[in-house]
């Protein structure tokens, strides 16, 4: 994975940008957008490119996904995952969840009540490790100043107001809502090297040279682009 980006939904830079559908001043970046902040940090993470939390709330907005007055609806991730390339899965299931962090996939969790919220929050998961049998979930929170942790000792909060703690598995089987796993399209490699498909094609167009019949240049045209598409290049008859 490349190195992990954290963006805080409360940075100078864009925290009273309005995130409104109905020009409410109230309703910014900072106060609204931790949906479309998490993804800005999954897919400037995943993708290599710089997408800033401005971007992520614009686009939430601009496809509909800016809810009056709850913040950003479910399916806006899989939404803006697509836009960037990237793979976006939807659960419920904490087990599968556990599964992704540890393949190197980030997740983005809905959070109610508890821990994280008063009401409810999206933050985005990194990775996962086991301290004497307990998992503890490693958390980039978009509210770098939260609140909420409390001092029950399921959330370890380090270096405090910088965003990043580390919470109980417990915390998500007890509070979260649901979840999306983000992670890469992985490209599929082709069935031939390019250079063996090249000197299959070369014999193919000296054959050509020799085919007597129309049918026959056609069998050997046709043969060649099943070479070309099994090592990934673009077909050159019919």
């Amino acid at each position: 994975m490349s190195k992990l980006v954290y963006y805080s939904q409360e940075d100078a830079r864009w925290k009273n940008v309005l995130y409104s559908i109905r020009n409410d001043k109230t309703q910014t970046i900072g106060t609204s957008a931790c949906g479309p902040t998490s993804a800005a940090m999954a897919i400037s993470t995943l993708s290599g490119n710089t997408v800033l939390p401005t971007t992520a709330a614009t686009y939430a907005i601009a496809k509909g996904f800016r809810t009056p007055d709850n913040g950003t609806s479910w399916g806006y991730f899989g939404s803006i995952a697509k836009q960037y390339g990237l793979i976006c899965k939807q659960t419920g299931s904490l087990a599968e969840v556990k599964e992704a962090l540890g393949a190197g996939k980030l997740v983005i969790a809905s959070m109610g009540k508890g821990h994280f919220t008063g009401g409810g929050h999206y933050v985005l998961l990194v990775g996962i490790n086991t301290e004497k049998g307990i998992a503890w979930i490693d958390v980039y929170d978009p509210n770098h100043d939260n609140t909420k942790y409390g001092s029950d000792g399921l959330i370890n909060q380090g270096i405090r107001n910088d965003g990043k703690v580390t919470a109980k598995e417990t915390v998500f089987k007890n509070e979260a809502k649901q979840y999306w796993i983000f992670s890469k399209l992985v490209k599929e490699e082709p069935e031939m090297k390019k250079a063996d498909a090249d000197g299959i094609i070369a014999y193919l167009k000296l054959a050509h040279g020799f085919a007597k019949t129309v049918a026959e240049k056609k069998e050997i045209g046709r043969l060649a682009d099943t070479v070309r598409e099994a090592s990934g290049q673009a077909k050159q008859n019919g």
